[in-house]
């Protein structure tokens, strides 16, 4: 078991208390005043102390203290402090919170400039993080909260009360609620991993669909009937007879078409043939003609790629030239840094070898204050003087020849980075050289193109046209072509066959045969009308009995859920001395809903006095405080309105109404 006292509390500018000390007695405390005068605020501070937060939860509320006019007063630490005893041991909080002024650069007066809050544990400083940790290991912040306030537990949501009821007693399986009821046992085995109220809404769905499809029934089945009724109207045999002709004729006409369309082909087929032997025949010509042209400008061709190798050539070097030099001002432009970096270090070595001489030429120099006596102010013995002098000489040997090695080290350190610097010097001055003679091939390669015979001609394309003209493959071919196409010219027939009229009387045969066979085909589904007819009314009896028994499920599941309140309604109320709770709502129309809601006698905790919701609450946190097995401190709003406060385990502290003007604190020992 933990249990957790407060010994004692300061408060310092926390909402408008100024300073205020209070030493609780360890089981009860009364604190006294009027409205306004505090009483809460020490419960605010309280909770602030360890969460940060005021009683009712808020992490944003005001707790600067205000002037006369309501306006926040500046610059004031803002500080709660307490002494717990925790099984014995006392454990030492505070939490500060101040404001953040900074005097910026130009400005008379310092600003504003945010807000921060500190925390301490046993008098160290502790990260938001780490204070909150500790705290948690003393109390869960969630619990802390239903064993300190009496009103707390009733003013969370029914899911948030009836979640930390079942934490106390214990859930209840679903297989100790069915127990033998066999319809129970049956509905477990039907759930198959889901939950009840998921089941619930699976069922109710179920039933939405069955109705829907039960209201839509009846109508087709009477269209169906419908059917039947128009079917034993028709004159069968006169439109059996009908189909037939229009049938006959329509094959005639069909026949018709084919014969024109083979003749059609036929002549198609002809020119098609004719058409191929052109497309050869050009194809040929069109080659034989590049042919001809390529032999005539074989020459040509290649004189001008040679030509323009060499461009190619000439461009290639001038950008290589172009690089070369860019490359050569960047080697130049570091030859010079290396210059400039030399003359700085050799700046530097006089200034190094200077003062390494000044350090060599430094003699001692004894003050003789130093050979008298500081306590009785004479001057020391001979022997004494001696010793301070060589104590002195060994010091300042020792000193300067720390400060000499130091300027060697600085010397020999400049030697080295010059021969690196001349060194990196030689290398660009080589790169530099290298560089120079590149350009120069480079130039010369591009004079020796620009004078070379392949570049310096002057190229002029022949003309084939000459050559294709005098091509006698060429003519043969074209005469042949010119044959072909006054042959295909002979056969072109003269005109196309109109068989339009022919296609509208077919297309209005076929109209009026797929309006005959419609009508027939309803004589024909007469009996596929009836079958139809008798399983929609078989499929209305199967639906009926599936919504039947969905009404069941859905009342053995009410039974259930009731039976399941029930059993957790047990368990819970014998954690308690007098509070019961209601689980199941019955609105006016009987329908059943789950609830959460104390009761005292029966009485509803909303219609209950103050002094009852008081006890109520005292009785929870009682429950509560031995489920978890810790006790905290409890404090009571409006405790004067309670005559019998319910005897408690844990800490109480009393906040009372009275005309007090300043709070007024008495302990149970007073």
């Amino acid at each position: 078991m933990k249990r957790i006292i407060i010994k004692s509390m300061h408060l310092t500018n926390f909402k408008g208390v100024r300073d205020l000390s209070i030493d609780f007695n360890d089981t009860v405390t009364n604190i006294y005043g009027r409205n306004g005068a505090g009483k809460t605020t020490v419960f605010d501070a309280f909770m602030w102390l360890l969460f940060g937060k005021d009683s009712q939860d808020r992490k944003a509320f005001e707790l600067r203290t205000l002037d006369t006019d309501g306006n926040i007063i500046a610059q004031l630490p803002h500080e709660v402090s307490a002494v717990l005893e925790v099984n014995g041991q006392e454990i030492r909080l505070m939490r500060r919170f101040t404001e953040k002024w900074v005097k910026r650069a130009g400005k008379v007066e310092k600003e504003y400039d945010g807000n921060k809050e500190e925390r301490f544990f046993n008098d160290v400083p502790c990260s938001k993080s780490e204070y909150e940790e500790k705290i948690a290991d003393l109390c869960r912040e969630d619990i802390f909260k239903f064993i300190t306030s009496p009103t707390y537990f009733c003013a969370q949501k029914p899911d948030e009360q009836k979640k930390m009821l079942l934490r106390m007693a214990g859930n209840i399986t679903d297989a100790e609620v069915a127990g033998d009821n066999e319809d129970f046992k049956r509905l477990l085995d039907e759930i198959t991993g889901k939950t009840l109220t998921e089941y619930k809404k699976e069922i109710a769905a179920k039933k939405s669909r069955i109705n829907a499809e039960l209201v839509d029934l009846p109508g087709r089945i009477d269209e169906k009937k419908r059917d039947i009724a128009r079917s034993e109207e028709e004159d069968w045999s006169s439109l059996e007879a009908e189909l037939k002709m229009k049938r006959e004729r329509r094959d005639e006409i069909e026949q018709q078409l084919d014969d024109i369309n083979a003749q059609q082909r036929a002549l198609s087929e002809a020119q098609q043939k004719l058409f191929a032997q052109q497309r050869e025949l050009q194809a040929k010509i069109n080659k034989r003609e590049s042919e001809v042209t390529e032999e005539v400008l074989r020459g040509f061709y290649t004189a001008q790629q040679k030509k323009s190798e060499c461009q190619i050539s000439i461009d290639s070097l001038k950008r290589e030239i172009s690089i070369a030099e860019r490359s050569l001002s960047s080697y130049e432009d570091e030859i010079k840094q290396c210059e400039k970096k030399r003359e700085q270090l050799i700046e530097e070595w006089k200034r190094l070898n200077a003062r390494q001489k000044q350090i060599q030429a430094e003699q001692i120099q004894i003050d003789e204050a130093q050979f008298i006596c500081p306590t009785c102010h004479r001057r020391l013995d001979l022997d004494e003087i001696e010793t301070k002098e060589a104590e002195l000489m060994q010091n300042f040997e020792q000193q300067r020849g720390e400060r000499l090695a130091t300027v060697a080290e600085d010397i020999a350190r400049n030697k080295r980075t010059g021969i690196a610097n001349n060194e990196r010097k030689q290398s660009y001055i080589k790169l530099c050289d290298e560089t120079r003679t590149g350009i120069e091939d480079k130039k010369k390669r591009i004079e020796e193109l620009e004078k070379s015979e392949d570049y310096t001609q002057t190229l002029v394309k022949p003309d084939a046209s000459a050559a294709i003209a005098s091509d006698a493959l060429l003519n043969e071919l074209r005469k042949q072509l010119e044959e072909l196409t006054q042959k295909q010219s002979e056969s072109q027939p003269k005109a196309t066959a109109d068989t339009s009229e022919l296609k509208d009387g077919r297309a209005m045969l076929t109209s009026a045969i797929e309006d005959l066979v419609a009508k027939l085909s309803k004589r024909i589904n007469v009996e596929e009308a009836q079958q139809r007819i008798e399983e929609l009314e078989k499929q209305m009896q199967t639906l009926n009995a599936d919504l039947a028994e969905l009404e069941r499920t859905e009342f053995v599941i009410a039974e259930f859920s009731k039976a399941r309140s029930e059993a957790i309604e047990a368990r819970i109320d014998g954690l308690f001395r007098f509070v019961r709770f209601r689980w199941l709502k019955v609105a006016i129309n009987g329908a059943v809903s789950e609830t959460c809601e104390a009761t005292l006698n029966g009485k509803p905790y909303g219609t209950c006095s103050n002094a009852e919701r008081i006890n109520i609450g005292l009785d929870i946190i009682n429950a509560i405080c031995k489920s978890e097995d810790i006790f905290a401190p409890i404090f009571i709003d409006n405790a004067e309105s309670v005559n019998d406060i319910l005897p408690m385990q844990s800490q109480t502290i009393n906040l009372i109404v009275s005309r007090d003007e300043s709070l007024r604190i008495e302990t149970a020992n007073e």
